[in-house]
């Protein structure tokens, strides 16, 4: 991605329980999502978005979980099952890991991009 300029919008959903950190555990047992806008190599905060699925165990979750961030391009998660990533990725998804600060992740991702 390094030196691709941006000028498409791309958003970016990243799972969190408390609004700063990157959520550490499962993808879909976050409590939500916040979701970034990317246009013309500048980020903006768009949304939250619940996750009803947080408390369920359900067979292909993953796919659940999907539904509510399915515009997004890019998910930043620290975790993700085997499965989980495979089915995210057929479905065209750009998936990063990493976990900490959620505005150290964002600062990195546009370091890498713009």
């Amino acid at each position: 991605m390094k030196d691709r300029k941006l000028t498409n919008e791309i958003k970016i959903a990243i799972p969190t329980n408390d609004g700063e950190n990157v959520f550490p555990k499962m993808l879909g047992l976050t409590k939500e999502f916040y979701v970034y806008e990317i246009i013309n190599n500048k980020i903006e905060f768009i949304e939250k978005r619940k996750n009803p699925f947080e408390n369920t165990l359900q067979h292909l979750k993953t796919l659940d979980v999907y539904e509510i961030i399915s515009d997004c391009n890019i998910i930043i998660s620290q975790k993700i099952g085997k499965r989980g990533i495979t089915r995210l990725e057929k479905r065209g998804m750009k998936l990063i890991f990493e976990n900490g600060k959620i505005s150290h992740t964002i600062k990195k991702l546009m370091e890498e991009i713009c």
